[in-house]
């Protein structure tokens, strides 16, 4: 027979008469759709010379399939490039998993059988997979894959998930496989050429913790019991360079599963697929199972095929003959909140063979165990949205106060009808922030992914909104704890339109504009009762039920109040024949509560003229909580104010989860965020300490004591009057004890330890008690003593190595939960970053948020600390950095101007911090393009440094790069060239490798010299940036992206396709983690459109990219702006030689002249610009007419010798064409050229070449000749 091919289907049996049942092999690692199924000794390919007979009763072909599974294969990369990014633009980029490879394979193995299958009429017909190693992933993919499609596009791929029948793993790694043995093995097998190891991102897919396997196997579990599934795992070990190894252990190759077939068998992994005669071991129990698959497949899977014909009339009354409208496999689900035990999952819309739908469950896992009563609010949720409605869709607002049990009803609706709805999805709705996280949730769980970046949360609004609204299966969102609608007041925006669709809200307040609303009651005295006492027998509840039921009353039948209360007399171990004692104790309490509650701040009292009843609820749960505290003053009396500290500090902060890592943080690093770090950090220097006043915290006393209480040691004695001798010893069991003592009395939710340490939640309505019982004074205080104890983690969370994006993001959560407080309670003086808040406090919060990509908010708080007479000259340059990172440069340069005026005259020029800030105002003249300004400056900068500093100090090697990047953009290429290699030179002796600034010199090296047309040296050098930038930092490293754009422009004389791929990368890469407005993106894009319309010959792609930045440009900055100018520029010479492009330039002439003048060097460009144009289109009078407008502009402004006066004298002399004028101003410009750039540079090769070309057309070919030699002589020697 014919060998296989090597990509692809091919089918290498076929039974006489036609197929009924297909069976399709799929080869691992390394592996070969021929060479992985044949024996050694004799090559006996057994799919087709041993099988065939086996299952030629059943009518099966046989097909094997082949993919580039080699480790050699190149890695793939997931970014792209284009201009760089500002040069100290430090942002943070995340690291992305390794690319997905497994997918690709599976959707292609997808799509090529859907196309055999269609072209030979086979397309219901059975499918048997038979998967060896790395083939199992493919095919679970693939499976997985081919449920999930629902588009009116895609339906017809579903059909390979409907037709599947079985599927025989054989040493598949279901759970990964050890890596070491992989780089072992991958030596030793005989279809591998040279591996690549652990570069592979396949490779990376089979490690154990690799999140594309876990996300793979939890998918596809879902869907395993709609197969017949085999598991066949190997026997022997496999010889190795460095021993015997199983390469995929039993546990991982065929894991316990229920209703699932396992068997061993007694060969080594690479041999245990192929067999040379039907006594090799193995071979009677994979054939046998492949030969019962293949006989049994055809009933089950007509069944499956006409039970999805019958949803299909339903669904498309006109039918659909060749689509797929669904299948009763499901859809993958993409992570499941809760863990329910299979006694509480009902039947999920079964098929006739009984087996169950694939739905999407995206809850919380906090429905509470002991649920009781609410069966009348339950049917009632439930007849609501059963009624007919042209609502879309159908809104239900459940509104009560806080504590009434609204999320708890909502999650057992949940619970019980998760089987009417395709998707039941959960949105914590507390703030809007919190909302967008949620939506990223549903989005991995839509999508089957494991990570989303931050910047993509505004997506995912529309990804799930789309998704659902074509869901043709009814959906279920809820949108928990909305209670701040005039915070969060664009919440329609997150609801899909749809009549499939089901919304409930849970609020404190009417909200009866967002839907219909249904109050909700407090329990009923009996079912109060029942979960007052809910832990005693029934004989209990009934000889005490008259004075459970006064406690219920005087609780206000509040669901939250009564488990509280229940709480305390089982922590008191308070007899039922004693609950008498609580009521007394209640009484006493009540009263002092009503006492001291502040009538200014308690939202509840606040309510009491138009709500008496909620404000009696809300006070009798208030008082519930204080007799806890009580309790725990009476158990823990030297501790009590400890505790009381801990609570209300607590509630300041985003209560969904805290983290232990604050108050650590707080203990271990307390006096170190009142003076600048060790190290550089993002934002360049940490500003200097400055008390304001005494209700700043962050001086060097030592920690208070309240933190002895919790974890702390401290061996220094209360007296100490420093943190540096305290032990720096936190106690994380001690937390965790401490936590749980707490929780018996239901102060703090959902308490858990990890790895990080412990963690917990506050009840919003808790949290709101612990606020608001202490006076105004306290709260301003225990508010600032939040913002502290936040920064502390933020001095921590600065080194990025140290914490994960999910830490950081927490930190902005409670960040932005203290500023909301801060805004709305404080009056505007005593808020953060004004007078009586530490200034350092302030900048390490917003270096939190700009390390978080949270500019504005950033701004905000640098906006704050600046409008204060005595705010140090460093603030401004920190805001300086955060308007340079906005895009702000025009804001940027006034700014400059205030601070300079300011303190100009003050201060100190040899003062770092002064030098720290001029070096930022030298960025923002760089950003505007005021070079000249620009570079005396940055001289003046230079000497300085090296005065103050030294020469080989980071800060002057930063500077003399700095200086070095302008020279190339005033065009003095060879200047800067030189200062480059002069700065490397003095980088070697006191920098690392890997150092930035020696990367960023590099760079601006490989630049200038691809300017002088060193394109060789220019490459190399670029490439070993990118190298080292991806080596120490990851690909999505700033650094990183801003090397690979680079290297691709200098590529475009050299290789224009990888210029082009990095150019996409950078372009894909910006959008992830800035947005696609952001300046940065437009150049990026701008740079691919340039390549594409210059080199690639893709006008049409080029210009739709440059129509959307120009259309961004206008709408954001307006046609009079230099961007938008430039912007309109390259689009004109994108549409070169069009009615449109004229316009566009006389246009952008137009707005110039308004804005600047007619003399001004941009306005002159443009001009330049429209004659050329002008030109090609047979203009030629009015060409020459602008263009000796132009010449003595140049002249007048820059000098007859500057290149830009040299290029319009050219420019006019090729328009003059072969005239004499036009010969002697082309002689004019060589020579200048010779003097300015060089004889060898190609601007000067250019003008020689024209004068070229007009002698010979004047006929005079000696000396047309003798210049042709004299060009190739100078192109040979550079």
């Amino acid at each position: 027979m014919a060998r296989p091919n090597r990509f692809g289907l091919t089918e290498v049996s076929t039974p006489a008469g036609g197929s009924n049942v297909g069976v399709v092999f799929v080869h691992g690692i390394n592996g070969h759709p021929y060479d992985t199924w044949t024996s050694e000794k004799y090559k006996t390919f057994w799919p087709a010379q041993l099988l065939p007979p086996l299952i030629e009763e059943a009518k099966a072909r046989v097909l094997v399939y082949g993919y580039d599974a080699d480790t050699d294969s190149p890695t793939e990369h997931t970014l792209s490039s284009g201009k760089a990014l500002d040069v100290d633009d430090h942002r943070n980029y995340r690291t992305p998993l390794a690319q997905d490879r497994i997918h690709h394979h599976a959707e292609t193995l997808i799509a090529s059988l859907c196309a055999d299958r269609r072209n030979r009429h086979a397309v219901r017909h059975p499918i048997v997979f038979v998967a060896h190693s790395l083939g199992g992933i493919v095919v679970k993919r693939a499976l997985v894959h081919s449920a999930w499609k629902r588009g009116k596009n895609t339906r017809h791929l579903r059909s390979i998930a409907i037709s599947t029948y079985g599927i025989l793993f054989l040493g598949t790694p279901h759970f990964g496989m050890q890596v070491a043995k992989w780089n072992s093995w991958s030596d030793d097998i005989t279809c591998t050429t040279q591996s690549s190891g652990l570069q592979a991102p396949i490779i990376d897919a089979l490690k154990p913790s690799s999140e594309i396997l876990q996300n793979i196997d939890r998918q596809f579990s879902e869907l395993a019991s709609e197969f017949h599934i085999f598991y066949f795992h190997e026997m022997k070990p496999t010889k190795l360079a460095n021993g015997w190894r199983y390469i995929v252990d039993e546990v991982s190759a065929a894991p316990v599963t229920q209703d699932v077939e396992r068997a061993g068998i007694q060969q080594d992994h690479i041999h245990m697929c192929t067999f040379e005669d039907d006594g090799t071991p193995g071979f009677v129990l994979v054939t046998e199972a492949i030969q019962r698959y293949a006989t049994d497949a055809m009933e089950s899977v007509r069944q499956r095929w006409v039970n999805e014909s019958a949803e299909q009339q339903l669904r498309f009354p006109g039918g659909l003959t060749s689509g797929i409208s669904r299948i009763s496999l499901g859809n993958p689900v993409g992570q499941i909140l809760e863990s329910v035990p299979p006694s509480d999952h009902a039947p999920i819309d079964t098929t006739s063979s009984g087996k169950s739908q694939l739905k999407h469950y995206v809850v919380p896992r906090d429905r509470v165990k002991d649920f009781v009563g609410r069966e009348a609010q339950l049917e009632e949720i439930s007849a609501y949205f059963a009624s007919t409605s042209t609502q879309e869709p159908r809104v239900l607002i459940l509104c009560a106060l806080g504590g009434q049990g609204k999320s708890q009803i909502v999650l057992e609706y949940c619970r019980r009808q998760r089987v009417s709805y395709r998707g039941v999805f959960w949105v914590d709705a507390s703030s809007e922030a919190l909302a967008l996280q949620s939506y990223i949730r549903i989005t991995m769980a839509l999508r089957g992914e494991s990570q989303l970046t931050v910047k993509e949360g505004e997506k995912t609004i529309e990804i799930v909104k789309a998704c659902l609204e074509d869901w043709n299966e009814p959906w279920l969102l809820v949108f928990d704890n909305y209670d701040k609608p005039d915070d969060f007041t664009d919440v329609r925006r997150f609801l899909p339109k749809s009549d499939r669709g089901h919304a409930i809200f849970t609020s404190r307040r009417d909200l009866d504009r967002l839907g219909t609303p249904m109050e909700l009651p407090g329990l009923s005295l009996d079912e109060g009762v029942d979960l007052l006492l809910r832990h005693y027998s029934k004989q209990a509840k009934e000889e005490n039920h008259g004075t459970a039921q006064e406690i219920v009353r005087r609780l206000g039948c509040l669901a939250l109040a009564i488990d509280q209360a229940a709480a305390y007399i089982a922590y008191r171990r308070i007899p039922l024949c004693g609950l008498g004692e609580f009521l007394a104790l209640y009484d006493t309490k009540r009263k002092e509560i009503l006492s001291y509650t502040p009538n200014n701040l308690w939202e509840y009292r606040s309510m009491q003229m138009q709500e008496p009843e909620d404000q009696k609820k809300s006070i009798n749960a208030f008082t519930t909580w204080e007799l806890s505290l009580n309790q725990l003053k009476i158990d823990n009396p030297q501790e009590i104010d400890a505790i009381i500290h801990f609570l209300t500090l607590s509630a300041f902060f985003n209560p969904a989860s805290i983290e232990e890592s604050l108050f650590r943080n707080y203990w271990q690093n307390f006096d170190k965020t009142t003076h600048k770090p060790s190290k550089r950090t993002k934002l360049r220097q940490i500003l200097k300490w400055r008390k304001k006043s005494q209700s700043s915290y962050g001086d060097t006393r030592p920690p208070p004591l309240w933190l002895d209480a919790i974890g702390a040691r401290r061996h220094g004695g209360e007296s100490t009057s420093s943190h540096q001798e305290l032990d720096d010893d936190w106690d994380t069991d001690r937390f965790w004890d401490f936590l749980t003592r707490i929780h018996e009395l239901c102060l703090v939710q959902n308490i858990e330890k990890d790895d990080q340490g412990a963690s917990f939640s506050l009840h919003p309505l808790v949290r709101d008690w612990l606020q608001l019982r202490e006076q105004s004074v306290d709260h301003q205080d225990y508010l600032s003593e939040c913002f502290v104890v936040l920064a502390n983690s933020a001095f921590v969370f600065a080194d990025f190595d140290k914490v994960n994006v999910g830490q950081r993001a927490a930190l902005v959560n409670h960040i932005d939960a203290c500023m909301l407080i801060d805004e709305q309670t404080s009056e505007p003086q005593n808020r953060l970053g004004n007078e009586n808040i530490s200034y350092v406090t302030t900048d390490w919060l917003a270096h939190t948020y700009f390390n978080h990509g949270r500019y504005e908010s950033a701004k905000i708080l640098l906006d704050r600390i600046t409008n204060n007479e005595d705010a140090d000259i460093t603030y401004f340059a920190k805001l300086l950095e955060i308007l340079l990172a906005l895009g702000k440069y025009e804001e940027a340069e006034n700014l400059s101007h205030r601070s300079r005026q300011l303190r100009e005259e003050a201060v100190d020029k040899k003062d770092p911090e002064w030098l720290a800030y001029m070096t930022c105002l030298a960025r923002v003249l760089l950003e505007l393009g005021r070079h000249d300004e620009a570079e005396p400056m940055q001289r003046e900068i230079l000497q300085l440094k090296q005065e103050v500093l030294g020469r080989s100090h980071q800060e002057t090697l930063e500077s003399m790069w700095t200086l070095a990047a302008l020279l190339r953009q005033k065009n003095k290429y060879a200047e800067s060239v030189a200062l480059a290699r002069e700065t490397l030179k003095d980088c070697e002796t006191v920098l690392r490798k890997k150092d930035t600034i020696k990367l960023l010199t590099m760079d601006t090296l490989a630049l200038a010299l691809r300017d002088l047309g060193q394109f060789v040296e220019a490459e190399t050098t670029q490439r070993e940036v990118v190298r080292v930038w991806q080596e120490s930092q990851g690909i999505d490293h700033p650094g990183t992206i801003i090397s690979m754009n680079n290297l691709a422009w200098i590529l475009e004389s050299t290789n224009r396709e990888e210029a082009e791929q990095l150019y996409r990368q950078v372009i894909e890469s910006k959008k992830k983690f800035l947005y696609e407005g952001h300046p940065s993106t437009l150049i990026s894009m701008e740079n691919l459109a340039i390549l594409l319309r210059r080199h690639q010959g893709k006008h049409a792609e080029a210009e739709t990219i440059q129509r959307e930045v120009v259309q961004i440009r206008q709408q954001s900055l307006g046609i009079d702006h230099s961007e938008t100018w430039r912007s309109m520029h390259i689009l004109a010479w994108t549409i070169e030689s069009t009615n449109e492009a004229e316009e566009l330039r006389r246009q952008v002439i137009e707005s110039k002249k308004k804005v600047l003048c007619k003399g001004h060097p941009d306005t002159l460009v443009s001009m330049q610009k429209l004659a050329i144009l002008l030109q090609n289109t047979g203009k030629h009078a009015e060409a020459e007419t602008i263009q000796r407008e132009v010449v003595p502009g140049w002249q007048e402004s820059l000098g007859i010798g500057h290149w830009e006066t040299l290029r319009s004298m050219h420019n006019l002399a090729w328009i003059l064409g072969y005239t004499n004028e036009a010969e002697e101003l082309y002689r004019q410009v060589i020579e200048s050229w010779k003097k300015v750039l060089g004889k060898g540079h190609p601007d000067t090769l250019i003008s020689m070449e024209n004068l070229e070309i007009l002698l010979r057309n004047q006929g005079r070919e000696d000396e047309a000749e003798e210049l042709d030699r004299q060009i190739l002589e100078l192109k040979q020697a550079s």
